[in-house]
């Protein structure tokens, strides 16, 4: 069985080697905060935890994909583009919509650190936890964990249960106990399982807007998140956008500034990396479950934009 898990040697972000792997904009943004990061974990989770240390003012955080961010302790003010601010206290969380712009101040952490959990919404795990559980997981009112709806993103307030999940999250990323992945694992999906019970429940379980042009670029990217493991054509991502095919480029090579296949194949990158993290997955295996139809053409593709095949990868990746 092929195995998904996160290295803890090397950064998310993947060497920038071509056009096709500059950084967007999000990692550009986001880049400020890279140092902060204490580690990534959870075998199918994506999970990250960042100890922010020192006074940070205006750190601006853009994602294409839905994104849970959870305050473990601390103090931050976010900016929320054409709203007001927020002030986000220690147990407290945002879910933000795929693209949209938030602006972070970290006032206190020269006198404490700043810690928080940042959590890449996946909408098929959250469609599979819905199943699992068959209706189990009630909408609740909408004032529920005194969650506040949001045009431009959901600031939901401290609850037990998830100020709980969090430190358990921290626990596990500073004392790296036995079986942690797999215990990141189970803690994201309570975290999942926790946010559907709050006014955050229709962002994590709805559908993107196709009326705006950002809204369109968020199902197309979902949909590539989806479909990774096979061949994704122009016209299926035009279709998801509800976009003129002019307008879709247009709008993508603005957003990303690359086109919608080497978005694609950053992305199978990306994904190719995470797999090959794990000793037990071989290249031909990783080929085969990112549609590659010859692993030759997926080890000179990974060689390319990595600059070394995957087998060596693997291999100074796991020593």
């Amino acid at each position: 069985m092929l195995k998904r898990r996160r290295s803890q040697t090397r950064p998310l972000i993947p060497r920038l080697m071509s056009r096709s792997f500059r950084p967007t904009p999000y990692g550009e943004a986001s880049g400020s905060l890279i140092n902060h990061r204490l580690g990534v974990g959870g075998d199918e989770a994506q999970l990250s935890f960042y100890a922010v240390k020192r006074l940070a003012h205006n750190v601006s955080l853009r994602a294409p994909h839905l994104t849970y961010y959870g305050l473990v302790s601390g103090h931050v003010r976010v900016e929320v583009e054409g709203d007001e601010d927020l002030a986000v206290e220690a147990g407290e969380s945002l879910v933000v919509p795929p693209l949209q712009t938030i602006t972070v101040d970290f006032p206190t952490a020269d006198e404490r650190p700043t810690r928080y959990a940042v959590l890449r919404v996946d909408r098929t795990q959250v469609r599979s936890i819905l199943d699992r559980i068959a209706g189990g997981v009630s909408s609740g009112p909408s004032g529920q964990g005194g969650a506040r709806k949001d045009p431009s993103c959901f600031h939901v307030e401290k609850t037990e249960g998830i100020a709980r999940v969090l430190e358990m999250i921290a626990y596990l990323f500073r004392e790296n106990p036995p079986n942690r992945d797999r215990l990141i694992d189970l803690n994201a999906m309570e975290l999942l399982i926790q946010m559907l019970q709050t006014a955050s429940r229709p962002l994590l379980i709805g559908e993107f807007p196709r009326n705006t042009s950002a809204g369109g670029l968020a199902a197309a990217v979902q949909y590539i998140q989806d479909n990774l493991d096979r061949h994704i054509s122009i016209d299926e991502l035009v279709e998801e956008a509800c976009m003129s095919k002019s307008s879709f480029y247009r709008h993508f090579s603005d957003e990303f500034d690359m086109s919608p296949l080497e978005y694609i194949t950053r992305e199978r990158v990306v994904r190719a990396r995470e797999l090959l993290a794990d000793a037990e997955n071989t290249v031909t295996n990783v080929s085969h479950a990112l549609g590659f139809s010859s692993t030759s053409h997926f080890i000179d593709m990974f060689k390319e934009h990595e600059g070394v095949t995957p087998k060596q990868y693997q291999m100074d990746l796991l020593g």
